[in-house]
């Protein structure tokens, strides 16, 4: 906190990322890491981002989904100048909405998600939730194209991709989600990739309760086992763990093209 803003920093920067052992390339990420950090703060709340370029051409951040001045949005060239390697930009804005969001680059943009740049932002409701949730986790569904020999993931690739990857690791590199019987358990899930993804959960239903436009009026859930999360879009998904006596297993599983 910095006279009442919450300050956050990202650094853009080329990353040595290992997707499972024995899978690693040389990508593009923020912090040390691709996703870069989940970004969370409370509808209300005013934040400053302060994104400084290591990489060695221009980038912006454009924050995906979340309403602000349209000087901080991210899109290089239309409503901000692109920030130079070796500089910081600071983006300033208040939070008025709650619900889950992405960011990423709006520069070079084919390149740079290519190769990692993205992550969650996370707005959390100023009133607290209006159903308690006991576990919470965010997923990013992205695509890559790593060809044998080489160590750069390749982004002039639109369909033949070789990894599909949640939180950009795949089996058996993956994080599992965790619950204990009773839980309510949301799941966010995000894609900046190229495909649309049908996410299926094994041995549970759940409700859709939210997108990229915030949460949604308990009117508007719908029960499915299988939700298709399309390309920069985002999905809220529900459900109570271990119903129907089903114990503690719960897999999830991208279900690709």
């Amino acid at each position: 906190m910095k006279n009442g803003v919450k300050e956050f920093r990202l650094v853009a920067e080329e990353i040595e990322h290992e997707f499972a052992p024995g899978t690693t390339a040389k990508c593009w990420g923020y912090n040390g890491s691709t996703p870069g950090p989940t970004i969370e703060a409370v509808e209300g709340d005013s934040i400053r981002i302060l994104v400084t370029n290591n990489l060695p051409e221009h980038t912006t951040i454009h924050w995906h989904g979340i309403l602000l001045p349209s000087g901080m949005d991210g899109v290089g060239g239309l409503n901000q100048p692109t920030i130079k390697p070796g500089e910081t930009f600071a983006y300033e804005f208040d939070l008025n909405q709650s619900g889950t969001y992405m960011y990423h680059p709006h520069a070079d943009e084919m390149v740079q998600l290519a190769v990692g740049m993205m992550g969650m932002f996370i707005i959390h409701p100023k009133d607290g939730e209006p159903q308690k949730i006991d576990r919470d986790y965010a997923i990013m569904l992205h695509n890559w194209a790593i060809h044998p020999g080489t160590y750069r993931p390749d982004p002039s690739i639109m369909t033949e991709f070789d990894l599909w990857t949640i939180n950009s690791k795949v089996f058996p590199a993956i994080e599992y989600p965790i619950a204990q019987k009773g839980d309510r358990v949301r799941i966010r899930i995000g894609n900046l990739s190229m495909w649309n993804h049908p996410m299926h959960l094994h041995g549970h239903k759940y409700w859709v309760t939210g997108s990229d436009g915030g949460r949604w009026p308990k009117s508007l859930w719908r029960p499915e086992t299988t939700e298709i999360v399309g390309v920069g879009q985002t999905r809220d998904i529900e459900f109570d763990a271990g119903a129907r006596g089903l114990g503690r297993f719960i897999a999830i599983s991208l279900i690709t093209p």
